[in-house]
């Protein structure tokens, strides 16, 4: 080797020596960089998204319950903690009025849809026959009344009259002879007769007049005839000194006599005003009820008649209301919570506080407010893990059953019901219970993942800075499910173990490409 060669062979060496020494030197600063950050591991296994939240246990059903209408409370049927099944009677008010309104309203309708299907149903000839007899009856009845008596007739009652009198006459004039008493009461009688018979002489004059009943002539002999019984009356209280015999036949005598008076009155006029107007009355209808029948039912009535029943069926139905609404029906299946009400008391419709409180206790949810950016991630069927205040060690969990499609907005902040069912709660669970949930809303399982202050953006693309070999190199990543803590890795060459940094330095590294060292270096990248 000459001289030449060997210099340059030893100039080499000399710069591979010095560039070895820098390349030893700035890898002890890089691991001294290193050491300097925080760091974390890439971590494999499961990875949940959770919204956390808090509430208290209530049943699914629970019902305040109120007497339909005012009333007296006569019975009350449960304690606070009873069962009562469904359709099962909590408590009654005092229906005795009530029923009596259904029973009268029941009775008009019954009479309304009697009268429509009497008007529908054309009457027949027998029953034309029947009703135009009632009413020719009527009218001959009042006729009879109104029309005045026959000579013949008045001629034969008054001859009755006489005779009478004169038998009445001979009786008395022989029951008191030798009775001085007797015959002055006899000739009261004749007196009285005698003033009698010209009453009815002046009354006979004016009989055939329209108004005879409000003639003097009338009142005349009515007073006349008083005054003549009265004297009969007189005359038979002294006959009690008579024999008899004697006394038999002035009592029959006057029986006779009193007959044929009371028969001359009848055929006389016996009828006062007001009988007689009545029966005019009687007539009228009957032969108004007899031309409704020929005629037949117009459309009008018939509309009447359906109105009538209507209002009929509604009054029924309202007055069955009132009757139902004095009880108080358990709707479901429940526990009495709460009896505000006792026997004997007065309630009113206008009460704020509840007659009765029920709930099913068989049947448990949360319901809980969640804000709008949590609320997007909750879906119905999720699962919800629940932690009990007054049971901490007792595992509890529940599913989602419902979220409200709409928010209520209170003081500027938006919120939306979701309520969470709970699944077979243990026996010690009871309503009221206030609990921590966390709403499990996303789950993967055996993949990578990174603390998320390990992951940023530069621009449009997330990145992971990795600590290789003491060097700092920025990897493209993509990203998956992120949690309050974790973000899912789904591409960019990462492993677990991987050491990254959680708050990148300024230092410059390489994004992608082969480790240093040469052949069999790791390669970040693989989007």
């Amino acid at each position: 080797m000459n001289k030449y060669l060997r210099n340059i062979l030893i100039l080499v060496v000399v710069c591979a020596i010095a560039t070895a020494a820098i390349l030893n030197l700035e890898a002890s600063r890089a691991n001294a960089a290193a050491n300097n950050v925080p760091t974390s591991t890439v971590q494999r296994g499961n990875l949940t998204a959770q919204v956390n939240t808090s509430g208290n246990i209530a049943p699914v059903q629970a019902l305040n319950m109120n007497f339909g209408q005012p009333g007296t409370v006569q019975t009350v049927n449960v304690i606070v903690g009873d069962s009562v099944k469904a359709g099962q009677v909590l408590a009654q008010l005092d229906p005795t009025q009530l029923n009596l309104s259904l029973q009268n309203a029941q009775a008009s309708l019954k009479n309304a849809q009697d009268k429509l299907a009497q008007d529908r149903t054309p009457s027949t000839p027998q029953q034309l026959a029947a009703a135009k007899a009632t009413a020719d009856a009527a009218e001959a009845n009042y006729q009879n009344m109104i029309a005045p008596p026959t000579q013949a007739d008045l001629a034969a009652a008054q001859q009755a009259v006489t005779s009478a009198q004169a038998a009445y006459d001979a009786a008395v004039k022989t029951a008191s002879t030798g009775n001085s008493t007797l015959d002055a009461a006899a000739a009261g009688v004749q007196t009285a007769q005698e003033a009698m018979q010209q009453a009815q002489a002046a009354y006979d004059k004016v009989a055939s007049q329209a108004d005879i009943a409000m003639l003097p002539q009338s009142l005349t002999l009515q007073q006349t005839t008083t005054a003549y019984q009265q004297a009969v009356a007189n005359y038979q209280a002294l006959q009690t000194t008579t024999s008899s015999s004697n006394n038999s036949a002035v009592q029959q005598a006057q029986s006779g006599l009193a007959t044929a008076l009371d028969n001359l009155a009848k055929i006389e006029k016996p009828y006062t005003p007001q009988q007689i107007q009545q029966a005019q009355d009687q007539a009228a209808e009957a032969q108004y009820t007899y031309q409704n029948m020929l005629a037949g039912s117009t459309q009008e009535t018939l509309d009447e008649d359906q109105n009538a029943v209507t209002q009929a069926q509604v009054a029924v139905k309202q007055a069955q209301l009132a009757v139902q609404q004095a009880q108080i029906v358990a709707p479901f299946a429940a526990v009495v919570t709460a009896v505000n009400i006792t026997p004997g008391q007065g309630v009113f419709t206008t009460e704020t506080t509840p007659d009765l409180q029920i709930a099913d206790l068989s049947h448990l949810e949360f319901v809980v407010d969640l804000a709008e950016t949590d609320v997007v991630n909750v879906k119905v069927g999720q699962t919800a893990q629940i932690q009990l205040d007054a049971l901490p060690n007792v595992p509890v969990t529940g599913t989602i059953s419902l979220v409200s499609p709409y928010g209520t907005l209170t003081q500027g902040v938006v919120n939306y019901p979701v309520t969470i069912s709970l699944n077979d709660p243990p026996a010690r669970v009871e309503a009221g219970m206030s609990a921590n949930i966390n709403i499990v809303t996303q789950q993967v399982n055996d993949v990578l993942y990174v603390p998320n202050r390990a992951v940023h953006m530069q621009g449009q693309q997330k990145t992971v800075t990795v600590l290789y070999n003491g060097q700092q190199i920025t990897v493209p990543v993509t990203t998956g499910l992120t949690t309050d803590t974790y973000t899912q890795v789904t591409g960019g060459g990462l492993q677990a173990g991987d050491r990254i940094v959680t708050t990148p330095t300024t230092s410059t590294a390489t994004t992608t490409g082969p480790r240093p060292g040469g052949p069999g270096g790791r390669f970040f990248g693989g989007l």
